[in-house]
């Protein structure tokens, strides 16, 4: 993956990646505050106030339109946050926003990650990988290997689709998120959820190690 100068109208596959080898999510908390961070973080004003002991009634509260973080600045496709590392697909609403966003989002995650495990610098390698995804084969292609990523896990083997920090169980099942979470540009193309989860069931290995590189 490298850096791309975004296009409008375009999908991008995001990875971002703790420094030092280093955990980026160590307990529920940090998966919670991350995946609130990035629905907070997409709109064009500022991130809003996260705190309370449930991070995640931010996002019902976006989601319901009791806060308002602004117009939206990327389209969240789909996500899925391992310990080290994060993949998000992400479309690009107008120049420069993924840019805005991925800034916004690192910034605020890596505040209260450093508050909280006491620790100074950065916490991203770089500031974050993407590769673009230049046509819907390959956004389909890219979808399957987001939400398969724990495959490799020994407790979510054969079950990805219920692992609670990724977006496969809102395809697969029912969409936590609402209209946050924009899995209408991808499962429109199917029938209905099950058959987007067979679609991705049916994925061959060596498809998933292709689109990642």
């Amino acid at each position: 993956m490298r850096n791309h100068q975004f296009i409008k109208g375009e999908f991008y596959h995001v990875y971002i990646h703790a420094i030092e080898g280093r955990n980026l999510f160590n307990n529920t908390e940090d998966y919670e505050r991350f995946i609130t961070t990035l629905f907070a973080a997409n709109g064009t004003k500022s991130v809003p106030r996260i705190e309370g002991s449930n991070y995640l009634n931010l996002v019902w509260d976006i989601r319901d339109g009791d806060v308002d973080v602004g117009e939206e600045m990327v389209d969240i496709v789909g996500f899925c946050c391992n310990p080290t590392h994060a993949h998000l697909v992400l479309g690009e609403r107008e120049e420069g926003n993924i840019s805005r966003f991925m800034h916004k989002s690192q910034v605020s995650y890596a505040k209260y990650y450093n508050i909280k495990h006491d620790r100074r610098g950065h916490l991203f390698e770089r500031n974050f990988n993407s590769k673009h995804l230049q046509d819907n084969e390959y956004l389909l292609s890219v979808s399957c290997y987001v939400h398969l990523n724990p495959k490799d896990t020994k407790e979510w083997s054969g079950k990805e689709y219920l692992y609670p920090w990724s977006s496969y169980q809102d395809y697969a099942i029912k969409n936590r998120w609402g209209r946050l979470l924009k899995t209408d540009i991808v499962l429109s193309q199917f029938n209905n959820n099950d058959e987007y989860k067979l679609f991705v069931e049916q994925y061959k290995d060596g498809d998933l190690e292709e689109v990642s590189r």
